[in-house]
């Protein structure tokens, strides 16, 4: 197949997050699958098109995230022009590849879910009720959904534009098909592929350092306060644990930095606690041989990629049941799954962790094994080429969509 991914996101210029690590790895399964794939991405600083890790990458100069669809789209015209791309990927999350779609409204169009900004929304700021009225004041007088609301925004519209919806994990599926009126036929479970690292692999399982890890961002959506609230109990059964917070720490809507108020929180503990701010990849793996149990009880989380990090380096880990960590963590079979506001919970889970390391090391390595076999190429391969497939023969079958945009003014 010809595919084409539109990302805003795209390793090295604009290496923000998740989207796009998942971008890189899928581009490279399909790539070494036999595939034909370009990239459609931005760069704070430059254009044009090159090669990248063997890989036709094409960027425009945008760092402004809610102009790069406008910015993209013609370039992405111009190449479908020339190239006849079989089907087109882009996220959900802004709507990267909205305005590609209208210039070629016959381009078969799968969206894949990383996390849509309601859901963001919702839990950032959904628990302070005068954050809630205000917006919904706002959104009253302007006559559009509130933020929050599954219809606010771009992305409702995009998604049924496209002819399949991809979701890496079924718990996201599930709520975006509800809150946004999808055919659930049209929802597919198609995990992101992930290949260890050898130097995560060759991490023993059967580590003794007593060292706990939360290793991510610092800010309230990772569950960060509820960790630090945990700790008290965490040091009183075992007060030799050392704690380590792994991770740039993100401003509050205050201007606090989250460090500052975890360290706050933690003064009485501060001989236990360190705080490392953001590390390199290349220095993960070492972290996590020095790390017995890590921990991520984020309010709510997609496919976190520092989830299968732990699991390919036979960690013990303590995850948040709400959202795909679930699934990741084979319901509790290879971790521990705690509720989000939930400080008690991760502080029993921890706890048994170091209480029992023959139990610790068990399922450390039962996740790497999991790791291995649920997520490696060749399955994920099979299930996006599917994917794609199911989109190609939609879009045979309905036709161009509507457009308002021209394809051949566009490319001219």
């Amino acid at each position: 197949m010809n595919i084409a991914f539109i990302s805003f996101e795209y390793p090295p210029d604009t290496a923000y997050g998740g989207i796009a690590t998942y971008v890189r790895q899928a581009v490279r399964m399909l790539h070494e699958r036999g595939h034909r794939v370009e990239v459609f991405a931005s760069s704070p600083n430059r254009e044009g098109a090159a090669e990248e890790e063997g890989i036709l990458v094409h960027r425009v100069a945008e760092p402004d995230r809610r102009e790069f669809p406008q910015r993209i789209g013609p370039v992405f015209a111009r190449r479908h022009a020339e190239a006849r791309f079989d089907v087109l990927e882009g996220p959900e999350y802004f709507a990267d590849a909205r305005t590609a779609v209208e210039l070629v409204p016959d381009i078969p169009l799968v969206v894949k879910l990383h996390t849509p900004s309601f859901l963001l929304w919702r839990i950032s700021y959904g628990q302070d009720r005068w954050t809630v009225i205000r917006h919904a004041v706002g959104a009253f007088r302007r006559g559009t959904p509130p933020a929050g609301h599954p219809w606010s925004g771009l992305e409702r519209g995009h998604a049924l534009d496209a002819d399949e919806v991809a979701t890496p994990c079924r718990s996201l599926g599930d709520l975006v098909a509800a809150g946004w009126g999808l055919s659930p036929e049209r929802v597919a479970h198609v995990p992101y592929p992930y290949t260890p690292s050898p130097a995560l692999l060759a991490v023993p399982a059967g580590t003794r350092t007593n060292v706990v890890t939360f290793l991510g961002r610092l800010e309230i959506r990772k569950g960060v306060l509820d960790f630090a609230r945990a700790i008290p109990a965490i040091l009183a059964r075992h007060p030799e644990a050392r704690i380590r917070f792994v991770g740039r720490s993100v401003p509050e809507r205050n201007g606090v930095q989250m460090r500052e108020r975890l360290e706050h929180l933690l003064r009485p503990y501060q001989r236990s606690v360190e705080f490392t701010g953001p590390v390199g990849l290349d220095h993960i793996p070492g972290m996590l041989a020095e790390t017995d149990v890590c921990v991520f009880p984020s309010l709510w989380e997609n496919f976190p990629n520092v989830c299968l990090e732990a699991m390919s380096a036979a960690r013990g880990i303590v995850g948040s049941r709400a959202g795909g960590m679930a699934e990741m963590l084979d319901g509790g079979r290879a971790g521990r799954l705690v509720s989000p506001h939930r400080p008690g919970e991760i502080a029993r889970a921890v706890t048994e962790l170091l209480d029992a390391p023959a139990l610790r090391i068990q399922l450390g390595q039962e996740a790497r094994e999991r790791v291995l076999t649920e997520y490696n190429a060749e399955r994920i391969g099979r299930l996006q080429e599917a994917s794609y497939g199911r989109a190609i023969e939609r879009r045979r079958t309905l036709g161009a969509r509507h457009s308002r945009g021209l394809v051949a003014e566009m490319a001219a």
